[in-house]
């Protein structure tokens, strides 16, 4: 279980904060939370499907990764895994605003934080339609797509997932993995 790190910062001070540290952080309703580490399979994971999307959504679409913060609310940043934003960026950007798609990778630390917390908070943003769920630990992954008035989830177990229209096969985000089907 993650615990806070210092005690709670509104969104400016945490921005400044940040920026000072060696390592990576989150804030969470104010509560700053050291940013987790994840295993091999998990990088390479988020690797394939930044790789995917990156296909899926073209320019003027970009993709991005671990390395941007996102501002899923006033108080709420996250480094989400992977993701697509479609507005401009400009290149010493440090924050996503608008993002369309979110992608986390589950590690066992983070599992259930990123399917009921951070689920929550992305759901709340209005720019994403799809935040998508890859589990490292099975061959899963689980689409929340907004619908006109609710959230729809499927789920795929093996051949295409569909994120927001397009197919990204299973057998792609595996690779090189130890779920990786030879």
């Amino acid at each position: 279980m993650r615990e806070p790190v210092i005690p709670q910062l509104a969104e400016r001070e945490f921005l400044s904060w940040e920026a000072a540290q060696d390592g990576k952080f989150e804030l969470h309703h104010g509560f700053v939370m050291a940013f987790a580490g994840g295993t091999v399979d998990h990088d390479t994971i988020a690797f394939n499907i930044r790789t995917a999307l990156s296909t899926l959504f073209p320019a003027p679409c970009r993709t991005f990764g671990s390395d941007v913060k996102l501002r899923a609310a006033s108080d709420v940043f996250y480094y989400a895994d992977a993701g697509v934003v479609c507005e401009a960026l400009a290149g010493d950007a440090t924050v996503i605003e608008q993002a369309r798609i979110v992608v986390e990778v589950l590690s066992r630390s983070t599992r259930s934080y990123d399917l009921v917390e951070k689920r929550a908070a992305y759901r709340g943003m209005e720019s994403l339609r799809a935040y998508v769920i890859v589990h490292a630990d099975m061959r899963r992954v689980e689409v929340d797509e907004r619908g006109r008035e609710s959230w729809r989830t499927d789920t795929y177990d093996a051949g295409d997932a569909f994120i927001d229209g397009r197919a990204v096969g299973l057998d792609a985000v595996y690779a090189g993995s130890s779920l990786e089907i030879a």
